[in-house]
Formats: C-alpha cells, sequence, structure tokens
C-alpha cells in the first residue's frame, strides 16, 4: 500500500461528504423556493378570483352532466370566478332520497333534496352568505359589475333571500320602492314572490330557516319556498329584470321537467353567446 493512502481515502470521504450534504442543502433550498413562488401563484389567483361578493358560490351539477359541467366552467374562467361543484342527488339514488319524507315524484325530490343538502352545507360551515346556483345558467356578461355594485351594497343586513335569477316574479311597479335606488338599470325589490331556484343567494339565517321549514315537502321546492315568503316567515329580496338565466337547447332539456315550456328572458349581454354558445336563453321551472 503507498504512503498516505489511507490518509488520502479518508480526505476523499470527507469531500464526497460534505459534497452530498451541500447538493441536499442546495436542493432543499430550491424545492422550498420553487414552493413559495407557487404559494404565491395560488394565492395570486385566489386574490384575483371572484365569489361576487359572497363568502361561497355553489353550482349543483349531476355527475353524469358533464356537458353542462363543461359549460358552467367555461362561465367561471370566463369571469373568473371561484366556486364549489356540489353533487346534486339523482333521481335514482332511492337510498338518499328515502332519508327525506316527501311525496313528491322522485326528479322533483331529488332536484328538493339537492338544494337541501346544500343548506346543511352552508349550517356546517358558517358561511354568512352563499350564492347557488344550477348547472344549466347563462349570466349577464357584466355579472361582477351588477352584483358588486348594484347589488350587494344595498342589501339590508336582514336579508335571507335574494334572487339574482327568477321566474315569475311579477314586473315593477309605481308603487314599489328600489333597494338601490333609481339610477340603475337592475332594481331589488321586496315581495315579489319569485319562482325558480336556478340563482338565488341565502344568508346564513335564511339557510337555518329553510333547514327547519322544508320538511315533509310534497311540491316543488321553488313553490314551496314561495309559500315560506307569502307566510312572512322569510325575508326575499329580488333583483328585477334577472341577471342570471336559465339556457336550454333541444338536446339539452330540464332534468326536473322534460319537455316543460316556459316563456323566454333575455340577456342583455349573454356570456354564453359572448363565448359562441347559441343557446335560446330560456326561465322554465326547474
Amino acid at each position: 500500500m503507498l504512503p498516505g493512502y489511507e490518509n488520502h481515502k479518508n480526505q476523499k470521504k470527507v469531500f464526497f461528504s460534505i459534497l452530498s450534504i451541500l447538493i441536499i442543502l442546495m436542493v432543499f433550498i430550491l424545492l422550498n423556493e420553487n414552493q413559495n413562488v407557487l404559494d404565491e401563484y395560488i394565492l395570486d389567483i385566489k386574490n384575483n378570483t371572484s365569489t361576487l361578493g359572497f363568502d361561497h358560490i355553489y353550482v349543483i351539477n349531476l355527475d353524469f352532466r358533464t356537458d353542462r359541467k363543461e359549460k358552467i366552467q367555461m362561465i367561471a374562467n370566463y369571469h373568473n370566478l371561484d366556486f364549489d361543484i356540489f353533487p346534486a342527488v339523482s333521481n335514482d339514488d332511492i337510498e338518499t332520497l328515502n332519508k327525506y319524507p316527501s311525496s313528491m315524484a322522485p326528479r322533483h325530490k331529488a332536484c328538493y333534496v339537492s338544494h337541501y343538502k346544500v343548506y346543511e352545507s352552508i349550517v356546517t360551515y358558517g358561511y354568512s352568505s352563499s350564492l347557488i346556483l344550477e348547472d344549466d345558467i347563462d349570466m349577464e356578461e357584466d355579472i361582477k359589475r351588477i352584483v358588486e355594485k348594484e347589488v350587494i351594497p344595498y342589501l339590508p343586513e336582514n336579508w335571507e333571500l335574494l334572487y339574482l335569477g327568477s321566474c315569475f316574479a311579477g314586473g315593477i311597479y309605481d308603487g314599489d320602492v328600489s333597494l338601490n335606488g333609481g339610477s340603475f338599470e337592475y332594481k331589488l325589490l321586496f315581495n315579489k314572490f319569485p319562482l325558480c331556484n336556478h340563482a338565488y343567494a341565502v344568508s346564513l339565517v335564511g339557510a337555518q330557516k329553510l333547514l327547519n321549514y322544508l320538511v315533509n315537502v310534497d311540491y316543488p321546492i321553488d313553490l314551496f319556498i314561495r309559500e315560506i315568503m307569502l307566510a312572512g316567515n322569510i325575508t326575499a329580496i329580488t333583483l328585477i329584470p334577472s341577471a342570471i338565466t336559465q339556457w336550454v337547447s333541444d338536446d339539452n332539456p330540464s332534468d326536473v321537467s322534460p319537455g316543460a315550456k316556459q316563456p323566454t328572458s333575455s340577456l342583455t349581454n349573454s356570456t354564453l353567446h359572448l363565448l359562441g354558445f347559441k343557446e335560446k336563453i330560456a326561465e322554465k321551472i326547474s
């Protein structure tokens, strides 16, 4: 063995040990820096997305309606909206439907249970305000301005239901006083008793009330909620005209009421039309 060989060998071991430690340290630093960049990127995305002034947005969607999910995602991307897809209850899900007493037909009962489960989620998470959308909606191109500038700032503290889209709500009459004054195209009005549940917001108190009142529901949920309004048991506000409507086409009938024919209600600037879709915009019982 050459003189100093063992010493040289030990030096090499020390050198490679130090080098390994340095490489590991550099990798750790780079990963940490990249994670910080990723965290900042995610935070930036969150800060630039919108829930239209509400705590949360739910979109109710049947898992097999991927066509609707894709369209609502396109709308959300266009408006940079942050929402959660909430799994709708299918009319074939007998096990879940049987947990909720009702003599309604399975399709209408599934719609009722789907919305009811959203209210349960709102209460569970304690959201002070939540926007509930069905997956077959279209909205005004300037929906952010309408809701964030003309609606949210003028809501009374005791609001419980807010309909951004509705049907059969009645028009605007001489004696009506709009909560947001007379300078806006869209008016906020009490006591219009709207129907259709494709686009409405619920306060935490409103969600708690609906959970209490919507028991043994024997006819469509929007009709039942209207009865609660007429009895004066919940505070409802309606936006007129609707800023969010339902769209329908020959190959996209209502999952709840197939073949239902309702009066059409056009948007001034349809988001779907701007995205290249030409579906007929319609309001229908769903």
